[in-house]
């Protein structure tokens, strides 16, 4: 047998929310088992699409420390750095989280160099920059 994390948090999540919660008797019971119920749910999502999430971010997050370098000024070690993070050497989120947080170290301290800086180029990337941060909002939505 190969359990599948996604289906079973959400069977449990599901099970929680649909039979166990009608029958709970308290006010703090019922809304202990909701919440379990709903924390279930989300993590269901979240164990099915957190590798790809990260891959696509880790991507997006590159090609901006990249394009961004020459407006690094004073942040320009700290973007080197983290571009320099070697890819994450398998699929695991662990992995692959571990990639997109000293990535975005960098995004940073890149995004507080280009806010400083007064150039047209810098405020185009800034937009550029915080475009992305709200997508990445988005691909966390529930």
């Amino acid at each position: 047998m190969r359990p599948d994390v996604s289906r079973t948090l959400h069977g449990v999540g599901m099970n929680l929310l649909m039979n166990v919660a009608p029958d709970t008797k308290t006010p703090f019971s019922l809304q202990t088992v909701n919440l379990a119920g709903a924390l279930a749910l989300m993590a269901s999502e979240e164990s099915e699409r957190a590798a790809d999430r990260l891959v696509i971010e880790n991507r997006i997050v590159r090609e901006l420390l990249s394009d961004g370098l020459s407006l690094a000024g004073d942040a320009r070690v700290a973007v080197e750095a983290a571009l320099a993070t070697p890819p994450a050497p398998n699929l695991r989120v662990s992995s692959l989280q571990a990639e997109n947080d000293a990535l975005r170290r960098g995004l940073i301290e890149l995004h507080v160099a280009v806010e400083l800086d007064t150039a047209p180029e810098a405020a185009a990337f800034n937009e550029r920059i915080w475009a992305e941060l709200i997508e990445s909002t988005r691909r966390r939505q529930f």
